[in-house]
């Protein structure tokens, strides 16, 4: 048997820390308040007959507290200071006749003794403290109830238990609630994500019809590197004279000079506009050029001088087709804001760059399909143009599914792989 004192400041918390020590089969043997909270006293493997078959083993040091002369088991012995005195005994058990009445030391769980030893149990009386015993015991059980209960209903709080194509989802960028959906029974990763895709507009020939065509964006996104890919593609298809270049990034150390060397070695003009006014006077020098691709400056959202370039490109109205371009490696919550500043353009179609970055955008495309945004293309590198792709359901899904760092891999010089989609 395994006996410890356990002290504390309320009961409820001392109960708790009993059951976590000794196990829900503890007894609690006393309790008694002390200064600043209660003790109590509790065992595990306790064997009640045990105590009774062997009161000679009680300390020595008790025997000299005893009266000298032992009183019949009738007689009401003197009260003892550490604990109340049992009630009188009507009909003593044979084998305990010997016995003192008052056992201060006896534990408080034990209620008969000689029911214990299967002996004259219908003649003792209960302890009166039994009853405090009884309520203890009551309250651990009310307590282990109401945890049981608590972690139950967290459990269902928490929802159902994901399955892998969930989690695997949710890996892939989708939130939780997108990922669920996804993952109905029986179905394998490219099936769901080809399902969900279709609803994403992505045309076959973007940037066909001839215009002025504004990449705007936040600062880092790849606006400069990504209009020297697109004006390359249209140079190959319809040749120098049909592309003309404009930025209206002057705040940007380089960000001119950036795009200055591009057009030279394309053989477009560049022009710089730094208001409205001579971004208009640009339009009307350009006018005989089938494709004018305007590079924006990126700015915090706090910056008054984005505040005022999007008034620039609002006042245009619909003689400018807007390209938002966005970071595929970034979150739902980043989308959101991010769209509460460009969404008044408004905006025609999306880039996704830097694919190259990150192998989860799931995040980028449930944005787009949220938000009923077309994309017309995606970028996976620097290099200009062949890092600029059309998108199609099956080369999204296939991005998804295989290991991006092998399809992101750069391949040996001289090596390079035909594209699947030839647009240049």
């Amino acid at each position: 048997m395994k006996i410890k004192r356990y002290t504390g400041t309320s009961t409820r918390e001392v109960l708790a820390r009993i059951r976590n020590d000794l196990g829900p089969d503890a007894v609690i043997l006393s309790n008694r308040e002390i200064v600043g909270g209660v003790e109590l006293m509790a065992a595990v493997d306790f064997d009640a007959s045990h105590l009774q078959a062997e009161p000679a083993a009680e300390e020595p040091a008790l025997a000299s507290q005893r009266p000298a002369a032992a009183a019949p088991r009738q007689a009401t012995p003197a009260p003892s200071r550490a604990q109340p005195a049992p009630q009188p005994v009507r009909t003593p058990p044979p084998a305990a006749a010997a016995m003192p009445a008052a056992t201060p030391q006896r534990p408080a769980s034990v209620q008969a003794p000689a029911a214990a030893a299967g002996q004259g149990a219908e003649g003792l009386t209960q302890p009166a403290w039994s009853g405090e015993i009884r309520g203890l015991r009551d309250e651990l059980h009310a307590l282990r109830q109401w945890v049981q209960s608590t972690v139950s209903s967290g459990a269902q709080a928490a929802g159902p238990v994901s399955s892998p194509l969930a989690e695997r989802l949710q890996e892939l960028g989708f939130s939780p609630s997108c990922a669920q959906a996804l993952a109905v029974p029986g179905a394998k990763l490219p099936d769901a994500l080809g399902a969900y895709l279709q609803r994403l507009d992505m045309p076959a020939d973007p940037v066909a019809a001839d215009g002025v065509y504004a990449l705007v964006g936040p600062t880092g996104v790849g606006k400069t590197t990504t209009i020297a890919k697109l004006a390359a593609r249209l140079v190959l298809r319809h040749g120098t004279s049909a592309v003309a270049l404009i930025t209206t990034d002057t705040y940007r150390i380089g960000g001119v000079e950036q795009l200055k060397i591009y057009g030279r070695i394309l053989g477009v003009p560049v022009a710089v506009a730094r208001d409205a006014k001579e971004l208009e006077q640009h339009l009307q020098e350009f006018s005989d050029r089938r494709f004018v691709l305007i590079d924006t400056i990126g700015l915090s959202p706090r910056d008054a001088r984005l505040a005022e370039q999007m008034q620039w490109l609002q006042g245009f109205g619909s003689r400018i087709t807007r390209l938002l371009l966005i970071n595929a490696g970034m979150g739902l919550g980043f989308y959101d804001e991010l769209w509460k500043m460009y969404q008044h353009l408004p905006v025609a179609a999306c880039i996704l760059t830097k694919l190259d970055e990150t192998p989860v955008f799931g995040a980028a495309l449930q944005w787009l399909v949220e938000q009923r945004l077309a994309l017309c293309f995606y970028t996976d590198g620097q290099r200009v143009p062949e890092d600029l792709h059309v998108p199609t359901l099956a080369k999204i899904v296939e991005l998804l599914h295989d290991d991006a760092t092998a399809y992101h891999a750069s391949p040996p010089a001289g090596h390079e792989p035909a594209r699947a989609n030839p647009g240049f």
